[in-house]
């Protein structure tokens, strides 16, 4: 259970650092942040599977598969979000106050 804290909170501190710092990353249009955030849920949910599918290989070789493709899709979901956060914001006229 702490792992899984730890790991999610990690993920989520490292998509906030990279929204501040690739600033031209961002989408430039609500419709775009939508398309990122579809592609970042089905990216956490194919992660997720390939989990799954190898649950019985040695610890060593799941860590390895768990910090190399499912931490960087959950990044990448968590970036979407606060991307999408960022277009309801813009949209609501709520940004910049």
């Amino acid at each position: 259970m702490n792992f899984t804290l730890t790991l999610t909170l990690g993920a989520a501190l490292l998509a906030v650092w990279l929204d501040g710092r690739f600033v031209y990353w961002r989408p430039q249009s609500p419709s775009a942040a939508m398309t990122h955030g579809a592609i970042g849920a089905l990216a956490v949910l194919g992660a997720a599977g390939l989990l799954v599918l190898i649950y019985g290989i040695p610890q060593a070789a799941f860590m390895a598969v768990l910090l190399c493709v499912f931490l960087p899709a959950l990044v990448y979901a968590l970036l979407a979000g606060v991307w999408m956060l960022r277009a309801l914001a813009e949209l609501t006229g709520l940004a910049g106050r």
